[in-house]
């Protein structure tokens, strides 16, 4: 166990370190920062749109409200309303991945800023270490989830299946080809080179990105392709490679010239609007849990996130969690035997190599094909019955592989970076899941066929209050030790 942490962060966001750097010029005892992989592996680092700000003398702040909550859907919480914290987070158990050894970190205040989830679908903008960990982790510690349905899709990702040269190997994420390229005259046609965006909205190319995706989802499903393509050929050479060198070069260096030829796109699992239910201080239902970023849901975004809004909610609830988290730590008592009440986190050493590698297999054929069932039935454009069929499908998935694992003789205390962020990524398939199903209107992100319309009634937030019962082990936190 680590000496007591009076703070305890795992960060991905990196521009929330200004809260790790504010919490030290208070004088306060010890800052802990764990990440997953390097900090610049971020999405706050991946972010191409900059920060929302009102700087023309023209716009003002209520004008950008009034984008924020009309991009949201409507969904938007202008204040977020809390129930008083009746569970204690005490810290979190980590694992350094170079030495295989298992950390506790015991603290008062903990700061989930983890990221989202973009990896519960095979083609993501996110960075390898988006699989949901903190909003996992959190539902797992009883903190309320909510709008988990409001995954953002961008409509424009490099579909390397399209590509003359294919990759050595699949991307861990997706090399996203920017709006500003619709932006720029560039045009969607479909296998049979038939332009299709006129079909679905006067705005055709231009329509924004909710609807461009739904209209790519729709041309895949109806004519059973795998991409579209986006052409901006058309325009002059010159032109084209000095708006999009970076897009040139990726393309070329896999034999495609987007100067002459389309380039192939399909939609990518982009932002997650959903997260765990935050007040207007980051703080949780759990007392001493606080997020910000991704991983949070403070009701900003509402049913659909309007660009560049996300880095500037990162840094304002970063920043606002500051002083509760001071007043919290010299209120409260450092719990130390705390940590005897949990079973202590082992690796899977005693299994020996080769029942490692035969999970470790296994895991990646179960990753993918979770990643396909959230893409088939999960994705774009939604029904009640295939997210019905949904929830059979990563049910029946997940118990085989808890039964595979269990055969092989691991045990619930065991850890292992893939083994845990399967874990990670079937909780929060499920939470996406349970969430569609709850909301019987297309809102915002969230488009389903049973229910094409908003209906002003159902203007609320989805919320997920914890539950143990009959959960799997993906869902449920290792249980508290007898002697307590």
């Amino acid at each position: 166990m680590i000496p007591p942490s009076i703070l305890i962060l795992s960060l991905l966001e990196v521009e929330l370190l200004d809260f790790a750097m504010l919490l030290k010029l208070q004088n306060m005892e010890t800052v802990a920062v764990i990440t997953k992989a390097e900090p610049h592996e971020s999405n706050t680092n991946y972010a191409q749109g900059g920060v929302s700000a009102v700087l023309c003398p023209l716009d003002s702040v209520e004008s950008h409200m009034q984008d924020t909550i009309v991009a949201g859907a409507y969904l938007c919480d202008e204040e977020t309303v809390r129930d008083g914290p009746d569970t204690v987070c005490h810290g979190v158990d980590t694992m350094n991945t170079e030495t295989q050894e298992v950390i506790r970190f015991i603290s008062k205040v903990t700061l989930l800023a983890s990221g989202g989830a973009g990896h519960i679908y095979p083609s993501t903008t996110n960075p390898p270490v988006a699989t949901g960990d903190g909003i996992a982790m959190a539902h797992r510690a009883q903190a309320v989830v909510s709008n988990m349905e409001f995954v953002q899709f961008h409509p424009t990702a490099l579909a390397d299946e399209g590509l003359p040269v294919k990759p050595n190997k699949a991307r861990e994420n997706a090399f996203l080809i920017t709006e500003a390229v619709r932006g720029d005259g560039g045009i969607l046609y479909n296998l049979s080179m038939e332009r299709f965006m006129p079909m679905y909205d006067e705005r055709a190319e231009l329509a924004p990105r909710d609807v461009v995706a739904r209209s790519i989802d729709d041309q895949l499903k109806k004519r059973n392709e795998k991409y579209v393509l986006l052409d901006i050929s058309h325009r002059p050479r010159e032109k084209i490679l000095s708006h999009f060198p970076n897009i040139a070069t990726e393309c070329l260096q896999y034999g495609l010239d987007i100067t002459h030829q389309p380039i192939p796109v399909v939609p990518a699992a982009h932002y997650m609007c959903g997260g765990v239910r935050a007040g207007l201080q980051g703080e949780t239902n759990v007392r001493g849990l606080y997020v910000a970023g991704e991983v949070a849901c403070t009701g900003l975004h509402g049913a659909n996130r309007l660009a560049s809004n996300s880095l500037l909610e990162a840094l304002v609830f970063a920043r606002r969690a500051v002083q509760p988290s001071i007043d919290h730590m010299k209120c409260s008592r450092l719990d130390l035997s705390a940590s005897s009440c949990w079973a202590r986190p082992v690796v899977p050493n005693s299994l020996g190599s080769d029942v490692i590698d035969n999970i470790l297999k296994t895991t990646v054929k179960v990753r993918k094909e979770l990643q396909s069932i959230m893409w088939k039935y999960v994705g774009i454009v939604r029904s009640t019955t295939r997210l019905e069929t949904a929830v059979g499908k990563i049910s029946e998935l997940e118990s085989q592989w808890e039964k595979h694992l269990f055969e092989q003789g691991w045990e619930q205390t065991m850890v292992g970076l893939e083994a845990g962020e399967m874990r990670n990524l079937f909780c929060c398939a499920k939470l996406v899941v349970s969430s569609a199903l709850a909301r019987h209107e297309s809102r915002g992100l969230h488009y389903t066929i049973d229910f094409p319309h908003v209906e002003e009634s159902k203007r609320l937030p989805t919320i997920i209050f914890p539950s143990p019962i009959n959960s799997t082990w993906s869902s449920r936190q290792v249980h508290k030790l007898a002697i307590c």
